[in-house]
């Protein structure tokens, strides 16, 4: 039902605004990811399912790379203990790998690109609608790869996580974007993300919600979290914005 209404609202013109995350939503991050755990992993000779690995260690840096290294350390045992591929090691040898793990990332992710097509489907959507991005990266680096591609002007608002008053799943995370309008009606915005954290923000903000496959989360997980639309792709929302 949610998903007829949301279409119905996308097609009808009363949808305001489009609130996207940035990595794995707009910005193809796998290979970086995939690469960055692979490397280290075989350095280390530890031996794991890639795929069940790719997902929790993925869930974890969207999670740590909008906090400082104070924090990231004060919590470390909790944030280690749900990596599987981890657990026969000692405490101290998963910080040296998860440390070596995110290093390797963040290097990798600067030339990560943007999904294909994505630049010409922004383009189209901000025709319509007000496009804003809130991401747990650095605003900087949300910034260096949208000039790369020329979409700095597409949107009205870029908001990484050192200018966000909380981070996703905290629904407070999305309050930049409604602190730009006099009046807000919630249901005119719809939060867009490829991560459980993305859609949990949007449901407990009020907007709607649109889970995409292209991260590192499974359709079963994010059907989960109350996404009231789960596509596999930005065309797919793309077509649906198109059939007015």
């Amino acid at each position: 039902m949610h998903s007829e209404q949301l279409i119905g609202h996308l097609q009808n013109g009363s949808i305001r605004g489009l609130i996207f995350d940035f990595d794995g939503t707009l910005l193809d991050i796998a290979e970086s990811l995939r690469n960055s755990i692979k490397e280290v992993f075989e350095e280390n000779k530890i031996v794991s399912d890639m795929e069940t690995t790719i997902q929790e260690i993925g869930a974890l840096m969207e999670t740590i790379q909008g906090y400082p290294l104070p924090k990231i350390i004060l919590q470390s045992y909790d944030m280690f203990k749900y990596i599987s591929s981890l657990n026969s090691l000692t405490f101290m040898k998963k910080i040296q790998i998860a440390a070596l793990i995110f290093s390797r990332y963040l290097t990798l992710a600067k030339e990560a690109p943007i999904f294909p097509n994505a630049d010409k489907y922004l383009r189209k959507l901000h025709k319509s609608y007000d496009l804003y991005i809130v991401s747990h990266n650095q605003t900087k680096n949300i910034i260096a790869h949208l000039e790369k591609h020329d979409l700095m002007n597409l949107f009205k608002g870029i908001y990484g996580a050192d200018l966000l008053p909380a981070l996703k799943p905290d629904p407070n995370a999305l309050k930049p974007v409604f602190d730009r309008y006099k009046s807000v009606k919630l249901k005119e915005f719809v939060m867009i993300g490829d991560m459980p954290s993305d859609i949990m923000a949007g449901v407990e903000a009020g907007v709607w919600t649109i889970a995409l496959t292209t991260g590192v989360s499974n359709r079963n997980i994010l059907s989960e979290q109350g996404a009231s639309l789960v596509l596999d792709s930005l065309s797919e929302l793309l077509q649906i914005t198109e059939k007015k």
